[in-house]
């Protein structure tokens, strides 16, 4: 299947925007609520940390994917499998969120607009992250005379 070196290179920076704005909407939409729950047995002083990580995590790999879409040519073995890395990585955040949304969802009104937040977090990654997976497989592979030609 010939794909162009475009779209493939569109398809790294639309999962980058996805991820980045995951991560965003972390910061800016669920953090603050967290931090005010006072659902009984809730523990802000122990959620809050762990967005800011998720935070920082979605924001390197969107920086990373960006990177990526920028230098990367061919599929050699190595840049197949950091994508696919990148991609499960995207993967494993979004069940993160997943768990975090339903327990949100299960305080009641007060964290609903946390938990639906949460969950359009959750079809972006799996959204960026299939994407991610896909354009590894996509590109072209690299050949001898290709790699030559880039080192020299």
């Amino acid at each position: 299947m010939a794909v162009s070196p475009v779209f493939r290179r569109r398809m790294l920076v639309v999962s980058a925007v996805l991820v980045a704005a995951v991560g965003l909407a972390v910061a800016v939409g669920v953090i603050r609520p967290v931090s005010a729950d006072n659902f009984p047995g809730a523990t802000p002083e122990r959620a809050v940390p762990a967005f800011w990580v998720a935070v920082g995590l979605h924001l390197l790999l969107a920086v990373t994917l960006v990177l990526t879409a920028m230098r990367s040519k061919s599929r050699s073995r190595f840049s197949t499998c950091c994508l696919g890395v990148m991609g499960l990585a995207v993967l494993l955040f979004g069940i993160a969120l997943a768990d975090a949304a339903f327990a949100y969802h299960a305080e009641g009104a007060s964290m609903r607009t946390v938990a639906v937040l949460l969950f359009s977090c959750v079809t972006a990654d799996s959204l960026g992250g299939a994407l991610i997976i896909t354009t590894a497989f996509l590109r072209p592979k690299a050949t001898r005379e290709g790699l030559t030609r880039a080192c020299s």
